[in-house]
């Protein structure tokens, strides 16, 4: 196992892993490697018990619900527009919008991460769209009341919390239970996780869960969920989720031509992808990797050439490093 890792990120850099690790304030460090743990470091007070929240590794968890249900019958196809399922965003100037455009964060309904300004600050903390979803306690009420973006359907992609959050409210409708109950009959139980987990709401009044941003998890079970995606949704023998569906969520598409607008525009220049709420990277030799990412530095990263599975959790900076570290970790590893 490597002690020193050269990675590529905004130029070359090496360092020691263990530096890497209590420098940056990483509470869980896991990996993986052809279904056998072979390293497991908890840091910073935590350990292997201890609960972290996913911020927006929680969506590739949504997108992976979305999948169950159409394998299940309970939503028809991905193709199906959002109005199908939310007749009441029905003549808003986005009826066009499909489930896979939400899952692809493509242009259709108006999200606004930053206001520009004197007030900039104020502004954004109270007015922007990613504050509204970030602080109010009525989400259902918030998402219904959406309006069309700028650019028309399809033709960019523009990260969206609202569609995570309206992904969940078509699981609630689909499935006739709590987002929260179906995680548990798709995903938890029939892939025996370690812990108990949990879904974060938005207020105990109006009781919708956070999809975009916060399940609560384990370190381990986030990582049995990598393995999931990367044994192609399977897991002791049953599948979980469909093969196809993993396929469609995570390989690149050579057809996708979008503009990518935002500081997001980053990705692609760095080998990146954007497939069914996950993060994919090209790699120098031809394959490719994949990741659940969230704020501050979450990640289960999936490397499907090398048999590996990694999680990062803790805090630190909000930047994408440690994807570029974890690749060129797995690709050393022997």
């Amino acid at each position: 196992f490597p002690t020193t890792i050269t990675y590529s990120y905004y130029g070359s850099h090496t360092a020691r892993l263990s530096d890497l690790l209590a420098q940056t304030d990483t509470q869980a460090f896991i990996v993986i490697r052809n279904n056998t743990v072979i390293y497991e470091q908890y840091l910073n007070g935590a350990h292997r018990d201890t609960l972290f929240t996913s911020f927006s590794m929680a969506k590739s968890v949504t997108s992976a619900l979305i999948g169950i249900a159409i394998d299940e019958g309970k939503i028809k196809s991905v193709n199906d527009p959002l109005i199908k399922y939310v007749p009441e965003l029905k003549g808003r100037g986005f009826d066009g919008l499909t489930i896979r455009d939400m899952l692809l964060m493509s242009t259709g309904i108006a999200f606004q991460t930053d206001i520009s300004g004197p007030f900039s600050g104020l502004f954004n903390k109270f007015v922007s769209d990613d504050s509204k979803q970030y602080y109010t306690d009525n989400l259902r009420q918030l998402i219904l009341n959406v309006h069309a973006s700028s650019q028309p359907v399809g033709t960019a992609f523009h990260y969206n919390d609202y569609y995570s959050l309206l992904e969940g409210l078509i699981l609630q409708r689909v499935t006739g239970e709590t987002v929260a109950q179906f995680t548990q009959d798709a995903l938890w139980q029939p892939m025996g996780m370690e812990y108990p987990a949990s879904w974060s709401l938005d207020s105990t009044t109006d009781g919708f869960e956070k999809t975009n941003s916060a399940l609560n998890a384990r370190a381990i079970d986030f990582a049995r969920f990598g393995l999931l995606f990367l044994n192609q949704g399977r897991w002791n023998g049953r599948q979980i989720i469909s093969q196809q569906w993993v396929a469609a969520s995570t390989t690149p598409d050579p057809t996708d031509q979008r503009s990518w607008t935002g500081d997001d525009a980053y990705w692609p220049q760095a080998g990146g992808y954007y497939k069914y709420s996950w993060w994919g990277l090209h790699n120098p030799d031809g394959t490719y990797d994949y990741v659940a990412s969230g704020k501050w530095g979450q990640f289960i990263y999936v490397s499907p050439s090398t048999h590996t599975v990694v999680v990062r959790l803790g805090g630190g900076e909000n930047s994408w490093r440690w994807a570029f570290v974890i690749r060129a970790l797995v690709h050393s590893l022997q």
